[in-house]
């Protein structure tokens, strides 16, 4: 039977590619082209390498040799070898391929604790370029001109590593044509699909950006699963599974599944978490779809929420301003003040003990979350209410009490023409249900949907068209704002019987760094349903260290961010730390600057990921990113991770220090292949225990 043989690059197979002269980049076209009609073994050009791997295949042309790997019905181009003289005609040698068995596990980021509290690690030697850097190289690559003088002006692979004002990405490709990587961390690049052969040429001539990735035969699975379902699809997975990648795919097998129907121009929404994460999406979307991307509209939910109440507002010429978070504060504290309770004496002052009880953030999130996201219209619907995730048990007398400070609060509101963005996602809702707008599509892929509030929820539900061309993704350990809730109360619609799957595979983050994190999450797990996780990479284990300053962790983290990007042969800005609030990464930008490592703090409007050196953002800003190197710190200036947590109840505590494990949990889950997390040294705060010796680079006692 002849197959059908599909084609997958690795990374480094396409900056090798780019780095070819033109008359050589013909000739392994020409090659490339024959081994996709058959890439097994021919006993002459093609050839197995039986004494170094036998995954290991290579395929001579003139004076380069293609390595690859097959699994049917994939070949997996992996690099590009020059010829030596030494294997012209002998097999070839591990040191030739690359070092394949060397052991990426044995070397730790830092040894000891004294070794990371000295100056930032340096390598020992330095490695020289085997060929001098020129402008037609760096043209070969695609590099910006603009980059060329900075780049020609390096000399050694730690100066080029540590080139400033350069993006890493192109950093990269000066250091893989420079020095062959060893091909057992090749083996553990992503593969990235090929449509045609020519593709390639397109790729170099600068037509074609970027390849797209290939899914796993499970990720493929979910991408077109339950296409023809009477109701919506829930899928669920861990950090690092690959639920955004499989929603891009299922937009393409929707538009395709759609147009099967006859619906020759439908309209698909897509909704992602942050900006950041709209601008890539929309990009992928464009090279998975082609022209057919233009009738996708890629947001974020609360743009989509902007927009409808804006539009809502320039027909009656009503417009309210979203409330800043400290002006909300403010006006709360006015309205416990001017909150009138109802009841005899007993019964007010009983209210007003409850309320003064109650921590003042757990009353705000009850109003926000329970109420205004309930979208509960009296008190009788919030007597009644289930409170799905709140520990705290309220009475009909506290819920009373509550309900009188919404009421006063909401007063404020109007009378200051401000609104929260729980009540503008509420009235998107509301315009959409009674009918008042006319934005539908006909699918609609929802990601990383465990943030959303019940209102968000209904807007998305009410907008597609048909239940079973609904696709959300979720992972309620990774919620980071909201509390675990039944899917079904929210919308009818929402019954996922049937028709929910869980992911395994994680292909972002090492197994050491996978199991800490879920070891330090332990018993907040919102979703407890047992998965038996599989990891593709391995490495050392994560760090854990504790500071007593601003000082020492700046110290800290400039060994260890430093010692992290020479072990995985990566620049600086391959690096992100995460820490707990705005100010914290800006004062973390000047410390680290005494240590001549260049840092830039993001807020979460404002990512930029090709931004060159150290990317600084709060732990709530990186859902949804990876980096290959994680610190997360600036814990010792927040006082939630420095003293014991004072609430009125110990279900208050409870719920707040599990949102707050939880987030941390998400920060350790954007590291791919190294993490260091910085705890502050005098603490009595819960959130710094659960690190262990098992799982974690703990330092002597």
């Amino acid at each position: 039977m002849n197959i059908t043989w599909l084609t997958t690059t690795k990374p480094t197979f396409q900056t090798e590619w780019l780095a070819l002269p033109p008359k050589e980049a013909h000739q392994i076209l020409e090659k490339i082209a024959y081994l996709t009609k058959d890439p097994r073994p021919d006993g002459n050009l093609k050839k197995q390498l039986t004494k170094i791997d036998r995954r290991l295949h290579r395929l001579e042309s003139g004076n380069y040799r293609i390595i690859y790997t097959f699994e049917e019905p994939y070949i997996s181009l992996l690099a590009l070898r020059r010829r030596r003289e030494d294997t012209y005609n002998e097999e070839f040698t591990v040191e030739y391929l690359g070092g394949l068995d060397a052991n990426m596990q044995a070397e730790q980021l830092l040894v000891s604790a004294d070794e990371q509290r000295g100056t930032p690690a340096t390598s020992a030697a330095t490695h020289s370029y085997p060929e001098p850097i020129t402008k037609e190289l760096l043209l070969n690559l695609l590099i910006p001109a603009e980059y060329h003088a900075r780049l020609l002006n390096t000399h050694t692979g730690e100066e080029l590593l540590d080139c400033p004002g350069v993006p890493e990405e192109y950093l990269l490709k000066v250091h893989t044509h420079m020095f062959e990587k060893p091909l057992i961390q090749v083996f553990q690049e992503k593969d990235y699909l090929l449509p045609e052969v020519n593709d390639l040429l397109r790729y170099k001539n600068g037509e074609l950006l970027d390849f797209l990735l290939k899914l796993s035969p499970e990720q493929e699975k979910y991408a077109s699963w339950n296409l023809s379902a009477k109701g919506p699809t829930l899928l669920k997975g861990g950090p690092g599974t690959g639920k955004s990648t499989i929603a891009l795919y299922r937009v393409r097998s929707l538009m395709q599944a759609l147009r099967k129907q006859g619906k020759q121009q439908p309209r698909i929404l897509f909704t992602t978490y942050t900006n950041a994460l709209v601008n890539s999406s929309q990009q992928l979307l464009e090279q998975l779809l082609g022209v057919d991307s233009e009738q996708i509209e890629v947001l974020t939910v609360d743009k989509l929420v902007t927009t409808l109440v804006e539009q809502a507002a320039n027909k009656n010429a009503s417009r309210k301003t979203p409330i800043s978070t400290q002006e909300l504060d403010e006006l709360l504290l006015r309205a416990l003040k001017e909150v009138s309770l109802g009841g005899n004496p007993a019964q007010q002052r009983g209210q007003r003990q409850a309320l003064e009880r109650m921590g003042f953030d757990y009353l705000q999130q009850e109003i926000l979350r329970i109420i205004i996201a309930g979208q509960l219209a009296s008190v009788d619907e919030y007597l009644a209410a289930p409170r799905s995730g709140r520990r705290m048990p309220l009475n009909a007398l506290q819920r009373r009490a509550v309900w009188s400070v919404y009421e006063t609060l909401q007063a404020l509101l109007e009378r200051d023409g401000k609104t929260t963005w729980e009540q503008q996602r509420a009235r998107a809702e509301r315009l959409v249900a009674t009918g008042q707008s006319d934005l539908y599509y006909d699918a609609v892929v929802v990601d990383e949907a465990q943030d959303l509030d019940p209102s968000a929820l209904r807007l998305l539900v009410q907008l597609c068209r048909t239940p079973g061309r609904l696709f959300i993704t979720a992972d309620a350990n990774q919620s980071i704002y909201g509390s675990h809730f039944n899917w079904s109360r929210i919308h009818d619609e929402l019954q996922f019987r049937g028709r929910t799957a869980i992911l395994q595979a994680n292909y972002r983050s090492t197994q050491e760094i996978g199991e800490a994190a879920q070891a330090y999450l332990a018993q907040e797990v919102l979703d407890a349903e047992p998965i038996e996780r599989h990891y593709t990479y391995h490495g050392p284990l994560p760090v854990v260290r504790k500071v007593y300053n601003e000082q020492d962790e700046a110290q800290l983290l400039a060994s260890f961010l430093t010692a992290a990007a020479h072990l995985y042969r990566l620049p600086i800005s391959a690096c992100a730390i995460l820490c707990p609030t705005e100010k914290t990464g800006r004062s973390l930008v000047t410390a680290l600057a005494r240590y001549e490592i260049e840092a830039t703090f993001m807020p979460g409007q404002q990512l930029k990921l090709t931004q060159p050196g150290v990317k600084i953002l709060t732990l709530n800003s990186s859902k949804g990113l990876e980096f290959p190197i994680v610190a997360i710190a600036g814990m010792h200036k927040s006082g939630k991770y420095t003293q014991k947590p004072t609430y009125a109840t110990r279900e208050e505590q409870a719920e707040a220090l599990a949102i707050e494990r939880r987030l941390l949990f998400v920060g350790m889950t954007r590291a791919m292949r190294a993490l260091l997390v910085a705890l502050p040294a005098r603490s009595s705060s819960p959130l710094v225990t659960g690190f262990d010796r098992q799982h974690w680079n703990m330092e002597e006692t």
